[in-house]
């Protein structure tokens, strides 16, 4: 099967980029030739078919929109990509074309590429598979916040909530042209060219159908993760308490810095880019109310991270959004630590309390100070430990999910 894999980044800079290379190494190791789409950047990873990538909006180095240049050309470009491309499109047909795919596999696509990549491949006769990551489709905002708290009202009221509370970015110029590009997609009915929507979770799969998404479209196939080699020591229960990952407010670091200021005879390692907004404001709080026992260890990645991984006593996923099955929790469960997370989102379909790990009320610190002194009992901790690889193993391996999307690209391919 020849695979087009389309991602607006072509190198690593969150989870679904770690999925986009783990799948990809995934299905070339069952045999498939995987072509990749993107947008040119100093940061992608080398491949031959990097000239048919589009222009980035500004410059090859830049990454956020933040980092931009405001000219004419690209508050343009912003415009187009967050609407419709008619550029992506041909720079995709061209592909197509060239390389003639039997079907395109799309990852990530909003703001940097638009959804004209969907009607330009159907109109190429390719059928389109869409993985969400995300709840773009539903809300402006993608994570269904405002003012740290959960909010739906773009879909009991209408998108004139996020205009009036400014909910993108705290702008009533981005929040406007983000509404105007879901009412654009909506009245042009580009998602009716989807042929089938992978969502990693139930959670995403019923907020979709309960919402107007065809439900016989949607297949909840939960992500997997991967080692490239297994860790030669042997598994310890640690004595830390670890979050990794994106530190930015919807993930709720700051409930579990709180948490801990109730627990200075227990030790915090936070892992994830330290130069961020959130960061930098968490760790003014700590340095001004003297706080000794959370220590941030900034990014890290591979065996270093696996490390530090396997040297925790267990991980915490303090999110106050509506999480969609995160790797940080399928890298605990397959190096045996048990999982402490918020009782939102998909978390709980990964963490069952007591069994591999335990839930609280989102954003109570009170109570998740509660379950980190549980993880006091060694005995505790390992049989947790024990009870996460299992889950691991059942659930969230690669071939497990390999084979799950194989019938699915096969379906839409009517084939055997």
């Amino acid at each position: 099967m020849r695979i087009l894999l389309v991602n607006y980044r072509y190198f690593i800079s969150g989870g679904p980029e770690r999925y986009m290379f783990n799948i990809k190494n995934v299905l070339e190791k069952h045999g498939h030739k995987v072509i990749p789409f993107s947008v040119q950047s100093n940061k992608n990873i080398p491949t031959e078919y990097s000239r048919y990538f589009v222009k980035p909006i500004g410059n090859k180095d830049v990454t956020y929109f933040n980092e931009v240049k405001k000219t004419p050309k690209s508050v343009w470009q912003m415009l187009t990509r967050s609407i419709y491309s008619l550029e992506v499109k041909k720079a995709i047909q061209k592909e197509i074309r060239d390389v003639k795919p039997d079907l395109v596999y799309i990852i990530h696509f909003v703001n940097k590429l638009s959804p004209s990549v969907i009607r330009g491949a159907k109109q190429m006769g390719v059928p389109v598979v869409l993985r969400l990551s995300d709840y773009f489709l539903l809300c402006p905002r993608f994570d269904f916040l405002c003012h740290r708290q959960i909010c739906e009202e773009c879909l009991t009221k209408g998108y004139r909530s996020c205009i009036r509370k400014r909910c993108v970015k705290g702008s009533l110029f981005a929040s406007m042209i983000r509404v105007l590009s879901m009412k654009v997609h909506s009245m042009i009915k580009v998602y009716k060219d989807i042929d089938a929507f992978i969502t990693p979770s139930e959670f995403l799969k019923k907020k979709l159908s309960s919402n107007g998404f065809d439900e016989k479209k949607i297949h909840c196939i939960p992500t997997f993760a991967v080692q490239e080699k297994p860790l030669n020591e042997e598994m310890s229960i640690g004595s830390y308490g670890l979050y990794f990952g994106r530190i930015s407010e919807e993930k709720g670091v700051e409930t579990l810095i709180h948490a801990y200021e109730f627990l200075p005879d227990h030790s915090l390692k936070i892992v994830g880019d330290e130069t961020t907004e959130e960061a930098e404001r968490l760790k003014v709080y700590i340095a001004k109310h003297g706080i000794k026992n959370i220590h941030f260890l900034g990014f890290k990645k591979g065996r270093e991270l696996e490390k530090i991984i396997q040297h925790a006593r267990f991980v915490v996923i303090p999110s106050i959004w509506y999480d969609n099955l995160p790797n940080t929790a399928l890298e605990s469960f397959q190096q045996h630590k048990p999982v402490i997370a918020s009782n939102i989102g998909s978390l709980p379909e990964l963490v069952e309390d007591g069994y591999n790990g335990y839930l609280f009320k989102t954003g109570n610190v009170t109570e998740l100070v509660e379950k980190i002194r549980l993880m006091d009992r060694d005995d505790k901790v390992w049989e947790m430990g024990n009870n996460s690889h299992l889950r691991f193993e059942e659930r969230f391996t690669a071939e497990k999910h390999y084979m799950k999307l194989l019938k699915v690209f096969k379906s839409v391919l009517k084939t055997d």
